[in-house]
């Protein structure tokens, strides 16, 4: 038999999984496409919550407000939606309900699946290229929205607008390309695979603690209802004004989740610098009637500090996904038993998952904190790099001292069992 035949088959070359072609849908260059497909999404956008502000605005109390300075507060509000601070006045407000955010997301969604079908792209580049002109014209255009639709009482900023949105764009737009990949990412395959194996466990691990925070924030929310509905009462003592003040609440909830999984890690949430609200201790200090607020606890429970068991059992869910290399402690001298403890590639897996795990939950604290106004407000919410390293130590910690501590056990067991023969060989 030659060698031809015995030869292994090679890995086959991952082709890119076209758009399927819709007739009603017109062909246009890439760049074309890309730009009516950012277009149509800021379009649909703005008509959404235009609606809702000029909703707002006839049935709750207003002033003598234009049409066309509604129409700006609209334009306004949709860039709120995507997490680009807003100035009112001489005050910023950098803390917004991010739980709107799926109406934008699932508008570049579907922009950029049209503009795929209408670009028609036939490689990698050409797909890549599509999601690239998209994501910066979509900015772009809102960052002009900005521009035109602030004025002295209600403003956002110009670059920030164009870098938040067009970052936006940037990620849903690559989520949805890879949809047409294969069924295993093109990215991940260009990988190592130590890498590879821990950005699902990463992913897992974050969404695990992201359900622990919202389960603690409704009970929060139970326990402080009294507290809550005082003060939606006193912002919204009629029922059409409620009704905003619940979608406000609605919007709120994911960031209600990332404060409590924040208090869950341990650094819990800053209140305007000087005030912290933690498992450890709470000082919120004098907070303004807003529902949001009430959830904080005035005073750190005797029992809280064993929440940090939640973080620490994420840490064993973590170490259970990670793959590991079958071990056995073999060896004769000391230290070429100890030196096989340790195996690189397990470690690298582990930092890939941390380093996933850390990442989300970066962004999910930049987007819940931020500024709600001055003094006691200018910043709110959990400390971005603080969260995010406390969480890398404690899964870290936890998944190490699983991974290692049984096999250092087992090598003081293999050397006791042979040390007479360790013995006889010093002897010898």
């Amino acid at each position: 038999m030659s060698n031809a035949s015995t030869r292994p088959p090679s890995k086959p070359t991952r082709q890119w999984r076209r758009p399927v072609i819709e007739e009603h849908i017109k062909p246009h260059p890439a760049p074309v496409a890309a730009l009516f497909g950012a277009g149509a999404a800021i379009a649909f956008g703005l008509i959404a919550t235009f609606a809702v502000v000029m909703a707002a605005w006839l049935i709750a109390a207003h002033g003598n407000e234009s049409v066309n300075q509604v129409a700006a507060a609209g334009g306004i509000a949709w860039l709120g939606v995507q997490l680009v601070p807003i100035t009112i006045g001489t005050q910023i407000i950098g803390l917004l309900p991010w739980g709107f955010i799926v109406l934008p997301i699932y508008l570049v969604w579907r922009s950029t699946e049209w503009a795929l079908k209408s670009a028609d792209p036939q490689t990698a580049k050409d797909y890549w290229s599509v999601a690239g002109i998209l994501a910066g014209a979509y900015g772009l255009i809102n960052a002009v929205l900005a521009f035109l639709a602030s004025s002295p009482g209600l403003s956002a900023n110009f670059f920030i607008t164009a870098l938040r949105t067009s970052g936006l764009a940037a990620i849903v737009a690559v989520a949805c390309v890879l949809t047409y990949a294969p069924s295993r990412s093109v990215l991940l395959d260009q990988l190592p695979e130590p890498i590879r194996d821990g950005v699902k466990p990463g992913f897992a691990t974050f969404m695990v603690l992201a359900l622990a925070g919202a389960g603690l924030s409704t009970i929060s929310l139970i326990s402080h209802f009294k507290e809550v509905s005082a003060v939606a009462q006193v912002m919204a003592p009629q029922a059409y004004d409620g009704f905003f003040l619940l979608l406000l609440g609605i919007g709120y909830l994911p960031t209600a989740a990332v404060w409590s999984m924040s208090y869950l890690i341990g650094p819990g949430v800053v209140v305007g610098g000087s005030g912290v609200v933690s498992m450890y201790h709470a000082n919120p200090g004098a907070l303004p009637a807003f529902p949001l607020l009430s959830l904080l606890p005035n005073s750190a429970p005797s029992w809280a500090k064993f929440l940090i068991l939640i973080p620490v059992a994420t840490g064993i869910f973590l170490y259970l996904l990670l793959p590991r290399q079958q071990w056995q402690a073999q060896g004769d001298s000391p230290i070429e038993v100890v030196t096989n403890i340790i195996r690189p590639r397990e470690f690298v897996s582990l930092a890939s998952a941390l380093a996933v795990t850390a990442s989300c939950t970066l962004l999910a604290a930049v987007a819940a904190s931020g500024s709600l106004g001055t003094q006691l407000l200018k910043f709110v919410g959990p400390q971005p790099l603080v969260l995010a390293a406390a969480l890398t130590l404690i899964l870290g910690l936890t998944a190490c001292v699983l991974l290692l501590v049984p096999r250092l056990l087992l090598v003081l067991v293999h050397l006791w069992q042979h040390r007479s023969a360790a013995t006889d060989e010093s002897g010898n």
